[in-house]
């Protein structure tokens, strides 16, 4: 009995923390409804992304990730694994496509921030600095949807926008609830769950390999990069951050969509690239990261960086 509890417990933690992954890297990325959006095509993509936050939640436990820069580079790992596995987008503009999306959105924004600094938001920072933090993530989703009338030449209705915030987040406010009590900082799957998971990410890299003979050559040496680093920063697993989250706090993400759409209804109907500006801060922002985290691991030097 305990040990079904325990793959229970797992499974939720892999499922509440695929639909956070898939919110921060899908529903805030994309920003409205598309007309390929489906049900079933919604929730095949949400499981995905729960197949690969298995591995997320697995990282951060053995390599005991913990602060910003071990964090980053679960979400690197976790980034080049969407983007150049299940997908192969990093491939069509190499070599930029190493950076945009997988670090400056996958690593920098679905996992730092969705996951890591909104743990701490739920539950260790103060109640003002909390609602700072989830209103400024709002606030950059309403900038950033303003872009896609670009792409569609036409922009979205405040109020369409509105329901797709809103509905969305409110299965996100679910989904940290759900891993708040899976207890995640405690993440130890058996060889038989492990070589499951492994199968099926196996299985859409011989895909990718199929298709892009070279990315064989090009994926594998980052992602061992990463990982030889995650193992000599160590730490405490920062999941273990999410048994501190307080109850009162968990419905605070929804100032995300608030602050969204009042960015975005002004922005709406003005035509400018907004895609450039992020596209660099989060680019320039991600290749810092990355660059300090594999100077502090290999090096052994210490940055202190207090969020």
């Amino acid at each position: 009995m305990m040990a079904k509890t325990e793959v229970l417990r797992r499974f939720l933690s892999t499922l509440s923390l695929g639909y956070i992954l898939f919110f921060y890297s899908e529903t805030m990325f994309w920003a409205r409804w598309r007309q390929e959006d489906t049900p079933l095509g919604l929730v095949t993509t949400w499981l995905v992304y729960s197949v690969l936050a298995f591995f997320v939640l697995l990282m951060a436990n053995r390599f005991r990730a913990g602060d910003v820069y071990s964090v980053f580079l679960v979400g690197a790992v976790f980034g080049w694994l969407v983007e150049g596995v299940v997908v192969q987008t990093v491939y069509t503009d190499f070599p930029f496509g190493i950076v945009w999306t997988p670090l400056a959105w996958h690593a920098l924004i679905s996992v730092l921030a969705g996951v890591y600094l909104a743990g701490k938001a739920l539950g260790e920072w103060s109640t003002a600095k909390s609602a700072m933090f989830f209103a400024s993530l709002g606030a950059f989703w309403g900038f950033w949807a303003s872009y896609w009338k670009l792409e569609d030449g036409y922009a979205v209705s405040p109020e369409n926008f509105a329901i797709y915030a809103f509905l969305s987040t409110l299965l996100l406010v679910v989904a940290y609830a759900v891993l708040h009590a899976s207890s995640p900082g405690n993440f130890e799957p058996r060889r038989l769950e492990i070589g499951l998971f492994t199968a099926v990410l196996l299985f859409f890299a011989a895909f990718t390999v199929l298709a892009v003979p070279f990315s064989i050559l090009a994926l594998p040496p980052l992602i061992g990069i990463a990982l030889h680093a995650l193992r000599r920063l160590g730490g405490e697993n920062f999941f273990s951050g999410y048994g501190r989250i307080k109850g009162s706090r968990y419905f605070m993400p929804l100032l995300m969509p608030v602050f969204a759409l009042l960015v975005y209804t002004p922005l709406r109907n003005l035509w400018f690239d907004v895609n450039v500006p992020v596209a660099l801060v989060t680019s320039g922002t991600s290749i810092v990261l990355f660059l300090k985290a594999l100077y502090k691991a290999l090096r052994g030097i210490s940055f202190n960086l207090e969020i």
